[in-house]
């Protein structure tokens, strides 16, 4: 047998022995060995596996997949196969926000034997196993190394990959690079091929017991939080990762959660058959409004218990900075640990809630909260439904006027998709931050907040759906859906999964007009260089993907398009034409 067929088929049983379940492939050469390594393994049901027609959805794929699966109480590693060259530098985007989303990446990128580099070999790069950043290990694997070496590297490149439930900067899941040399040839024999499927059937078989095995449940580590006046729970996006026993601990011991759109805890409406869902939330509606506008409530503010990353408002990462302020960092898995509380709390107010009145725990210490987040937002309210006026006023333009109107209209939208039962991904920019005054929240919220970006998100949303194996509801402004026209295209044999795409189309990146980029002194190079109008709409590009579509200009006819669906989709089978619309919200 070559030895690139040898090399690929080893570590197509590593992978398989070391649970992965799902492999998402862009075709290349170089890489052959893994495809035919790993196709037939597709064809026994021991891995799923994905093609994409370019490495960067590819890897967004991967990376929605992950999530996915965790969220589904099944995580695992997901691979991504590339061949050599600058097919693996389109890995990086993805690999950055998985290493900062914490989710477990696996990147088999294929190579050319180490003789050939610093030669000028065609398709070659001199150590292409350093080209991506920011992974956890990385691995270069020579050409025709042993079974064994390569079993062993396949195991700890996937451990790397989980990471551990301690969930410290150096031991949270994340990227792995996984290099391996090719030599040619590159595809194996017919009766190597033969011989492979015939190993596949006995692998089968003791892949089942294996998995039976696996179900043994682990002993629990056990986690110690303090709780003193003045305890609030900040929580960010978890890359997935549930948080029950947090939603408990925000109950019982009355803490304010101070909760992001992706946070787990963000749910103010649970399941009514789940555990303590007759328990009431303590979700602070407009919490970084209350931090900035109730000073009051942020000095009374002695402990922080952070879940997740939380990254999206300003007054948190004030708060978080603040050197008075003890900060309590939890593991993204919390689930996994026992929680032991060791509670501080003195009786009365403390010393900083005195002169203000405030009890700073208890009950009334998180109805403080509360309320105070409830008024911001009814008079938030209040002031946009004034500023939507029929005409606009002497002081300001009908462009103005209008994108008052666009905002208006989104912010409802947004509001309609989160109190429904869905899961719901969200892009950055401003269609997560018009989740920021929602108040009944019943959808799962997903989001890429690993490095906030708006790459890849099509891609991240349909690998969501594959990996949960449901509906998912992606929420996305136009120019991160431009971003990733990529992603539209599932080729014809591929899942295409279940999406419902929702954009939200402004004609450009408005949400710099709301930054500090919008000052008069600025205003000539707003426009050109920040929120770049384009002047397209979505019709012709989801015709162009068979995608079905339909345009909304309101929340009746939006909720016509959810309820009824908007027709058929492209015509390759009848499973897909209700399962991948775009319903684009433009006013114009």
């Amino acid at each position: 047998m070559s030895n690139s067929s040898a090399v690929a088929q080893q570590i197509a049983r590593s992978l398989v022995h070391a649970g992965v379940s799902d492999v998402v492939l862009a075709p290349g050469s170089r890489s052959a060995p893994l495809v035919y390594a790993l196709a037939p393994l597709n064809e026994a049901g021991l891995i799923r596996t994905h093609v994409r027609v370019d490495e960067r959805d590819a890897a967004f794929l991967a990376l929605g997949l992950a999530r996915g699966l965790r969220a589904r109480g099944s995580e695992s590693a997901v691979a991504v196969v590339t061949t050599s060259g600058s097919a693996v530098a389109n890995l990086h985007p993805a690999v950055l926000e998985a290493s900062y989303g914490h989710l477990p990446l696996l990147a088999l990128t294929a190579d050319r034997p180490a003789r050939l580099r610093r030669t000028g070999a065609n398709q070659t790069i001199d150590d292409q196993s350093q080209v991506l950043s920011d992974v956890r290990a990385r691995f270069d694997i020579p050409a025709g190394d042993t079974a064994e070496a390569v079993a062993r590297s396949v195991s700890d490149a996937v451990a790397a990959a989980l990471g551990s439930h301690k969930d410290t900067v150096t031991e949270a899941a994340g990227p792995v690079q996984f290099n391996v040399q090719f030599d040619t040839p590159v595809v194996p024999t017919a009766g190597e091929l033969n011989a492979w499927t015939d190993e596949i059937g006995a692998l089968a078989a003791n892949d089942a017991g294996r998995r039976a095995r696996a179900t043994v449940s682990e002993s629990r580590a056990h986690l110690g939080v303090t709780i003193t006046d003045g305890s609030v729970l900040v929580a960010g996006d978890a890359g997935g990762y549930p948080a029950e026993s947090l939603h408990a601990l925000a109950a019982d011991q009355h803490l304010p959660v101070l909760a992001e759109p992706s946070s787990p805890l963000v749910r103010t409406a649970a399941d009514p058959s789940a555990a303590g869902a007759a328990e009431p939330s303590t979700v602070v509606p407009a919490h970084a409004r209350v931090l900035s506008d109730h000073p009051e409530l942020r000095e009374s503010i002695r402990t922080v218990i952070v879940h997740g990353k939380p990254t999206l408002t300003r007054p948190v990462a004030a708060l978080l900075a603040d050197e008075s302020v003890t900060v309590q960092r939890v593991p993204d898995a919390i689930d996994a640990f026992d929680l032991t509380v060791h509670d501080e709390r003195a009786e009365g107010l403390t010393a900083a809630g005195e002169a203000q009145g405030i009890a700073a725990s208890g009950p009334a210490w998180v109805r403080t909260w509360i309320d105070a987040g409830t008024s911001l937002v009814a008079a938030a309210r209040a002031e946009r439904a004034a500023e939507c006026r029929p005409e606009p006023t002497a002081a300001e333009t009908s462009g103005a006027a209008s994108a008052k109107e666009f905002q208006a209209t989104a912010r409802t939208i947004t509001e309609r998709l989160a109190a429904q039962d869905l899961t719901l991904f969200v892009a950055s920019s401003n269609s997560v931050r018009y989740l920021s005054d929602a108040t009944d929240i019943r959808a799962r919220i997903h989001a890429s907040r690993g490095l906030a970006g708006i790459d890849g998100l099509v891609s991240t949303a349909t690998g969501l759906s594959l990996g949960l194996g449901e509906p998912v509801v992606l929420l996305i402004g136009d120019i991160a859906m431009l971003h990733d026209v990529g992603g539209l295209l599932s080729p014809s044999a591929e899942d295409a999964g279940d999406v419902t795409i929702v954009v939200l189309n402004d004609d450009g990146g408005a949400i710099f007009a709301g930054l500090e980029h919008s000052q008069p002194h600025l205003d000539g190079f707003l426009e050109r260089y920040f929120t770049v109008p384009h002047g397209r709409g979505f019709a012709g590009l989801a015709a162009a993907y068979g995608w079905a579509y339909m345009r909304v200009s309101d929340l009746v006819s939006f909720d016509h398009a959810m309820d009824e669906g908007v027709g058929a989709a492209d015509d390759r089978s009848a499973t897909t034409a209700g399962a991948r619309r775009i319903i684009e919200v433009r006013l114009d």
